[in-house]
């Protein structure tokens, strides 16, 4: 009896605990794509030259071109949100038609436009503002 009980609230309980990972996922990456797409800019404010984010849905993943890690001149910065701990998708991304978000020295975006990450069924949007710059996830 104890079985049986036990055996219904879990398949209760599976379908709640996966949407929950999920959102959770989902949470975790739109936040990273937002801090990275902050990084960026403040570094095209701090150089005084243009930073460009090149995304790729086919991949999932993104790139800040003129930034290097590590100790290798090749090292460009990469994330990819296929991968654990986010285990999400680049669903979409838009930047006046464009896959690339473009800050000039100032700061300032060339374009506005979104990044729509997806996990489970359910997505959330990084939106970036045309003329200031400011970042939400929605």
């Amino acid at each position: 009896m104890v079985l049986a009980i036990l055996g219904i609230l879990a398949t209760i309980a599976a379908p709640k605990y996966a949407a929950a990972i999920n959102r959770y996922r989902l949470d975790t990456a739109a936040r990273r794509v937002a801090a990275d797409i902050d990084h960026a800019r403040a570094l095209a404010k701090a150089t005084g030259s243009a930073q460009t984010i090149r995304f790729a849905t086919s991949t999932s993943s993104y790139s800040i071109l003129n930034y290097r890690v590590g100790t290798s001149k090749n090292a460009v910065y990469s994330v990819r949100l296929d991968l654990p701990p986010y285990s999400s998708s680049i669903e979409s991304v838009d930047f006046d038609g464009s896959a690339d978000l473009i800050f000039a020295g100032a700061g300032a975006p060339t374009a506005g436009g979104f990044v729509r990450v997806r996990a489970g069924s359910e997505t959330r949007s990084v939106v970036v503002d045309g003329v200031s710059g400011a970042i939400a996830v929605q």
